[in-house]
C-alpha cells in the first residue's frame, strides 16, 4: 500500500518553534475558537498541521514553550510524550 501523500521526518522543535504551532498554543490557552480557515490556502499543509497540534498541546502542557526564541527543552519532552501516548494525532 502506498501512502497517500509525501512524508517526511522532522524534528520536535522544528514543529514547535513554527509560528502556526505557536498560534496554535496562544490561542487554545486564550480560549479562542479554533480558526478552522486557518492557513487554508491549500499550498502548505504543513501549517495546518503544526496550529492543529499546537492547539492540542496547549491544552495539555501549561508550561512555557519557548524561553525567548529558544524551544525549551521541558517542552519538547512534554510533546514527544503526548505524541507517544496519542493524545495528539
Amino acid at each position: 500500500m502506498t501512502a497517500q501523500i509525501k512524508t517526511k521526518t522532522v524534528s520536535y522543535k522544528s514543529v514547535m518553534r513554527t509560528a502556526a504551532f505557536m498560534r496554535g498554543v496562544r490561542e487554545a490557552r486564550a480560549g479562542i475558537p479554533m480558526d478552522y480557515d486557518a492557513y487554508e490556502n491549500g499550498r502548505n499543509t504543513d501549517n495546518q498541521w503544526s496550529y492543529e497540534r499546537g492547539r492540542q498541546f496547549g491544552i495539555l502542557y501549561a508550561g512555557p514553550v519557548k524561553d525567548g526564541g529558544r524551544v525549551r527543552w521541558d517542552a519538547i519532552y512534554a510533546l514527544r510524550e503526548a505524541l507517544g501516548a496519542r493524545h495528539i494525532r
